[in-house]
């Protein structure tokens, strides 16, 4: 019996026939299948199946809590994606044998998911073996766990990996105050992204050479969180190249800044942007004051969403003008009284 869509429909007598069957693709279909709630006794013998594809399957299967025992066989299977469907699961909180035993398996797999587990409390000795594993992704993420402090030499030490990933990854921590020898190195990596984490960062402060440096940029990403920092005041230059970057999510951001005033060639400029993202960032310049058939041209606009960030423009304005006028009006009421 199937379903109009040709797949089987589960009866309680199909279950177990094609659990059993002898056919590994009818096991692993059954396996992966969610549409019916197995037992126990199923569940063991799907965990102990003598195929690897059908073994890991089962281990990635959440409809069930296993036991201690087959927590303890899943983590030793001699399959390393078994291995690792047990190391990512959440239902058991692994013995310090366990951890121990994972974070040092021969594949880095294994091991990368392991690092990637938050129910336990690395020691220094794991901590400091997993950012000097040979394997990058290894290092990566224990890079990223936020539940060890590095000591300074571990810190510089992977400032500098060989991998980008990895020096992205030590860029975006909190737990450290970098140098300025440090910061210099980021916002100099050869790596656009390593080069962004860098700029992210709010406890350093950019000198003039390296707000210069990240404006001409290569990369359009790191030219747009330049942009984002609010603490520098950007020179009248910098404010007009921002403003005629190719990137237009660039042009956005520097549109978004209120702290300088940009002149009338800036705001038409803007406001004529072939990308509606950036029309609407200059619609919405809390120093832009269009004149009245300025609105009404913009309230007659084919895109909608310029329409409503006139309308919004036109609201603010509207508010703007009672909050300034009400005091006035109280004013002349209590005079009279």
């Amino acid at each position: 019996m199937t379903a109009s869509s040709g797949y089987m429909i589960l009866t309680p007598e199909n279950i177990e026939a094609r659990l059993t069957s002898r056919k590994r693709s009818v096991r692993l279909d059954m396996a992966v299948r969610e549409d019916f709630v197995p037992t126990p006794a199923q569940i063991e013998r799907g965990l102990t199946d003598m195929y690897d594809e059908v073994r890991q399957a089962w281990s990635e299967r959440t409809d069930f809590v296993p036991t201690l025992e087959q927590i303890e066989r899943g983590l030793s299977d001699p399959y390393f994606l078994v291995r690792i469907a047990f190391a990512q699961r959440t239902d058991f909180t692994p013995t310090s044998q366990q951890v121990e035993r994972g974070l040092t398996d021969d594949d880095s797999n294994v091991r990368v998911a392991w690092a990637q587990r938050l129910d336990f409390t690395p020691t220094p000795e794991q901590a400091e073996r997993g950012i000097t594993d040979e394997n990058y992704l290894v290092r990566c993420a224990w890079a990223l766990r936020q539940d060890w402090t590095p000591t300074p030499e571990q810190v510089e030490r992977g400032l500098q990996d060989r991998q980008s990933e990895v020096r992205g990854a030590w860029a975006c921590r909190e737990d450290f105050t970098p140098t300025p020898e440090q910061a210099e190195r980021g916002l100099k990596d050869e790596n656009g992204d390593v080069r962004c984490a860098w700029l992210r960062r709010s406890d350093i402060s950019l000198t003039p050479a390296q707000i210069h440096a990240c404006s001409s940029d290569i990369d359009s990403l790191v030219r747009r969180f330049l942009a984002l920092r609010m603490d520098f005041t950007p020179t009248p230059e910098q404010i007009e190249k921002g403003l005629l970057d190719h990137d237009w999510k660039v042009r956005e951001a520097w549109a978004m800044r209120d702290d300088y005033t940009a002149t009338s060639v800036q705001v038409q400029r803007g406001l004529e942007d072939d990308v509606r993202e950036v029309q609407i960032a200059w619609i919405m310049r809390n120093d832009f004051l269009p004149s009245h058939s300025m609105i009404d041209n913009g309230l007659q606009s084919r895109e909608l969403m310029i329409r409503e960030a006139w309308e919004e423009k036109l609201a603010i304005m509207q508010a703007s003008v009672m909050d300034k006028e009400l005091p006035s009006v109280c004013d002349s009421l209590c005079s009279t009284l």
